[in-house]
């Protein structure tokens, strides 16, 4: 059981320092070693205010991340990025898809960009008494994902069409990452995911549809490949899963009600499920009961990073009972997703994104 009252999710908005030397690297100004010793001073600096503002479990803020989700599915053999340029909201973007290109392993005896910043954060946090380190990382759904539904490939490198073989090579190569993590010292692992919640939007099942997929067969390789990937997890990891609708810049990507995925996620043996439900799009929280007396933990996304406005703690507290009405018990608090799950980070400041902060750890009293 995820044994926590409130958490964050984790990812935070980038300090000036941070883009700024992201800049220098990109355009050949400063090395890679450069750049990792600003990320360090800002992460521990980010690890020391996390503390100060009564955070428990803490994050490196995703500072040395691109993307929320790529930077970590890069450390895998067989899977490479492209880059595109897409419309959004009347903008322009620069984005990044991913796609297979060859057998999907993970080398734990070859240097990890990511381990190697979980390692910094873990000697940070050891600094502070009852600190924990929480590492997060993206679900084996996304590599799916990407190179299925947003790339739209269907014949890939090694695999062909034997999507079961990918798989079953997914899986077993978050297993082995997940055990790389333990042996550095993860305790809390956090697998962000936001394919389910491509699922329950009308707009993307037609794509889905249109590619010739049905819904419940691409929930059931979700299923498969996620379950599978938390086959001989250490039994003093704890592992917690994230979903919520999309967060890019600031901007939902999906819509819908998680009716039709609780029954279905709620199989796989995470120890807590992290939900969005910061607003009216997410519905009532009675597809959650499928949890109750489970042993795992609803954590309630209801506090928003994306809506500058400040949330009232009478208004929390009173949708935070309503859910613990559903779920029972094993309950705690959290925002509905991180701050920055790409480096331009959402639409708000700094000074409100740590009023959030502030305003998650004064409703302990009534957790």
């Amino acid at each position: 059981m995820l044994n926590i009252k409130y958490d964050i999710v984790g990812s935070f908005l980038r300090p000036a320092q941070i883009k700024t030397a992201r800049a220098q690297f990109a355009s050949g100004e400063i090395s890679l070693a450069d750049l990792r010793k600003v990320e360090d001073t800002a992460i521990a600096e980010l690890v020391a205010k996390e503390v100060a503002h009564g955070l428990k479990f803490v994050t490196d803020g995703e500072y040395r991340r691109r993307w929320w989700h790529l930077d970590w599915l890069k450390e895998f053999e067989g899977f490479t990025t492209q880059h595109l340029e897409k419309e959004r909201n009347g903008v322009v973007n620069h984005i990044e898809l991913g796609y297979i290109n060859g057998k999907i392993s993970y080398n734990a005896e070859r240097a990890h960009a990511e381990i190697e910043a979980f390692d910094f954060l873990a000697q940070e946090a050891k600094k502070y008494p009852g600190v924990t380190a929480k590492k997060c990382i993206s679900g084996p759904n996304m590599i799916l994902v990407d190179n299925y539904l947003q790339m739209g490939i269907k014949e890939v490198p090694y695999y062909g069409s034997n999507i079961d073989a990918l798989i079953e090579d997914i899986a077993l190569a978050y297993q082995c990452a997940i055990q790389d993590l333990y042996a550095h010292g993860c305790r809390y692992l956090q697998i962000d995911d936001t394919s389910w919640t491509y699922m329950i939007d009308e707009n993307f099942l037609k794509k889905v549809s249109s590619l010739g997929y049905e819904k419940a067969e691409v929930l059931e390789w979700f299923k498969r490949v996620s379950t599978k990937a938390l086959e001989g997890k250490p039994a003093d990891m704890i592992i917690a899963n994230h979903f919520c609708k999309g967060n890019f810049k600031g901007h939902p990507l999906f819509n819908g009600f998680y009716d039709s995925v609780a029954p279905i996620i709620s199989q796989i043996p995470y120890d807590g499920f992290f939900v969005e439900y910061d607003d009216e799009r997410s519905g009532s929280f009675a597809p959650w009961s499928v949890l109750k007396g489970t042993g795992a933990t609803f954590v309630a996304g209801l506090i928003s990073t994306k809506n500058p406005v400040l949330e009232s703690y009478d208004d929390i507290k009173r949708r935070y009972l309503e859910a613990k009405a559903v779920v029972g018990d094993n309950i705690a608090l959290s925002p509905q997703c991180g701050f920055a799950s790409v480096e331009e980070g959402n639409c708000i400041d700094e000074e409100t994104q740590w009023k959030k902060i502030d305003l998650l750890v004064s409703c302990k009293d009534f957790l």
